[in-house]
């Protein structure tokens, strides 16, 4: 016999993928936000493989029917963690795009650079960016239902960079920049949830420290500057 609590109500046929949160939806008790909210802190924490449906149900203190009925399969789910962060990768995209990348701008690379990494460094700072930061970190080499997840959302975002970079540094070659920000995508993920810092600091550094962002975009120019072999 199913549980009192648990919805038995189906969709409407045709409606939209239940996964989806309407902006701004948070009529109490917000079961939903509570169900998101614990599955990106354990998927954060453990790992995506290692993280149940039971597990999210029992941190968001709902049944566990109600995880289904709302985000359906755990794939989904991580999903729909990606959709509700999707505005920090837009404004990325958006600053990529006005930077002034012709030769008439010296400071092109380092104007992408900024771009890129300061929407991403400033989100960790925000209410539940700390464990989505990790949890970006932790999914670049867990498997094709990550995969899935991670490439609609970000295999854009690192298109256009390297598009816009293309033009900033027109004499390099295209896949030596391809690897380019490769590298720089990990010293970002490490920046942004790495906590190794604050050991071999001897807690004088902090993991994510917006007032390091600075040091990390002229690290990072230069070494796409180096990659283009001292050209602009």
């Amino acid at each position: 016999m199913a549980s009192p609590t648990a919805p038995t109500m189906k969709a409407p046929r045709g409606s939209r993928r239940r996964s989806v949160i309407a902006p701004g939806d948070t009529a109490p008790p917000n079961r939903r936000q509570d169900i998101l909210t614990s599955a990106e802190e354990l998927f954060a924490e453990r790992g995506y493989h290692a993280v149940s449906v039971r597990d999210i149900a029992a941190r968001a203190g709902v049944p566990l029917a109600l995880v289904g009925y709302y985000f359906g399969k755990k794939e989904e789910l991580l999903g729909t963690i990606f959709e509700h962060r999707r505005g920090y990768i837009d404004e990325r995209l958006q600053r990529i795009a006005a930077v002034d990348c012709s030769p008439a701008n010296p400071n092109a690379v380092e104007d992408l650079v900024q771009a890129w990494v300061e929407p991403a460094v400033l989100l960790r700072a925000t209410e539940g960016g700390a464990a989505f930061s990790r949890l970006v970190a932790r999914l670049s080499d867990q498997g094709p239902e990550t995969d899935r997840v991670i490439e609609p959302h970000y295999d854009p975002l690192a298109r256009t960079f390297i598009a816009a970079m293309q033009q900033a540094l027109p004499g390099c070659d295209r896949n030596l920049l391809v690897w380019g920000y490769v590298y720089a995508l990990g010293a970002l993920l490490k920046h942004i949830s790495d906590l190794r810092v604050e050991r071999l600091s001897d807690g004088h550094e902090v993991t994510a420290d917006p007032a390091r962002m600075p040091d990390l975009i002229r690290f990072l120019t230069a070494g796409f500057r180096a990659l283009a072999g001292g050209t602009r």
